[in-house]
């Protein structure tokens, strides 16, 4: 079982900066994630970060930006091998 935090409505509101009626409402309209327990809204934490990553883009716009690296390496014959070579030279301490 995933050990995250699990968050009150105060928790969240604080946590996005927001009111508690506003992530009241939000989660009824099912624009947040969340469940109820009983008549209480509980929010797990890492989904809830996922979800803000999720809805900045950022995800999207690291994709795209490894996309374009992926394609330049092979242009210039950059190949996956050397550059795991690359990596473990910095991890042990040889620029």
């Amino acid at each position: 079982m995933n050990n995250s935090m699990t968050l009150t409505v105060e928790e969240v509101a604080v946590f996005l900066k927001l009111s508690p009626i506003t992530v009241y409402r939000e989660l009824t309209r099912k624009h947040l994630p969340g469940f109820k327990v009983g008549n209480q809204w509980r929010v797990r934490q890492d989904i809830l970060e996922e979800w803000i990553e999720e809805k900045s883009g950022w995800t999207r716009r690291f994709d795209r930006l490894w996309s374009t690296l992926q394609k330049e390496g092979k242009r210039r014959g950059v190949t996956e091998e050397m550059v795991n070579r690359e990596v473990q030279a910095v991890r042990k301490g040889k620029p």
